[in-house]
């Protein structure tokens, strides 16, 4: 990538790194301080990441503002310990909407697949690939995974995206905003139930509350909302929102533009089904569509 411009180093605090690391992204969100803050929430497009800059750099701060609101990938360099950011490389000028479609006027009506049994639907878990990469992003391998149980076993799943709030991000110092995983629906004794099907995180397909409690440090419930300006509008209200969307979104920028530009995700793009699968599973030669 073409670098641009460099911003300097905070060399006294690199002495007391415990772990560095970089990370090359666009970013979604730089927020405004309060006062009494002495950092300042910096929200990455990779990795769901949330890190944090020096509330009384201004000359950092209005950089990454920059990167944000035009669009420029920043190489981001961190304590992975701590999260806070001791250098940021601007590396290109980017279009926020580059490699993504023209807006949609079709009308789609997505029937997801309601299993028969929890048996069932273990069995579908069993069947996903677990050899995930190290350093994975989640929506890859939700991709992955929805893409599969679609191809191989002929199934609609959903997938849920849960977006963690300043207020919790604050409260705990978390380290991601978002987390995305497939989930489907399950016909019990009781009715319909969504089971989410997390890989990574379970043995097994787990109902929606039991699966948000594993992010969720206070255990809080999450409402579900319909659009991304519900989570991004309201960050103090809530800790967590959900979103579901069908299995073909793949990312909360999917999200944002079916909001903003009418822009809905109708099939398969199997470029980004490689893709998704080349960066989060280490068997994706293999299996590639």
């Amino acid at each position: 990538m073409k670098k641009l411009t460099l911003f300097p180093m905070a060399l006294l605090f690199v002495a007391h790194l415990v772990s560095a690391a970089e990370l090359k992204t666009r970013l979604v969100n730089v927020a405004t301080p309060e006062k009494s803050d002495k950092e300042v929430m910096v929200f990455a497009e990779a990795e769901g990441r949330v890190l944090w800059a020096d509330a009384n750099d201004e000359a950092m701060l209005s950089a990454l503002r920059t990167a944000q609101k035009e669009g420029l990938y920043a190489a981001l360099r961190f304590d992975d310990e701590s999260g806070k950011i001791f250098g940021a490389e601007l590396l290109e000028v980017g279009n926020l909407e580059e490699g993504y479609e023209a807006k949609s006027d079709k009308q789609s009506i997505y029937s997801p697949t309601v299993m028969n049994s929890l048996g069932d639907a273990q069995s579908l878990f069993d069947r996903q690939d677990g050899n995930t990469k190290r350093w994975s992003q989640c929506f890859n391998r939700a991709h992955g995974w929805s893409y599969d149980m679609w191809n191989m076993s002929g199934v609609n799943s959903m997938k849920v995206f849960i977006f963690f709030t300043q207020r919790y991000i604050k409260e705990y110092r978390y380290r991601w905003w978002f987390h995305v995983a497939p989930f489907v629906i399950v016909q019990t004794n009781s009715g319909p139930v969504e089971h989410v099907m997390d890989v990574s995180f379970s043995k097994g397909p787990i109902q929606m509350h039991l699966w948000t409690d594993m992010f969720m440090k206070n255990r809080a419930a999450c409402p579900t909302v319909e659009r991304y300006s519900q989570y991004r509008n309201n960050q103090w209200e809530q800790d967590c929102y959900l979103i579901q969307a069908s299995m073909y979104y793949r990312t909360p920028k999917d999200l944002e533009l079916l909001e903003t530009q009418g822009r809905q995700e109708l099939t398969w793009n199997l470029n980004e089904v490689r893709e998704a699968r080349e960066e989060a599973f280490r068997n994706h030669r293999d299996y590639n569509p």
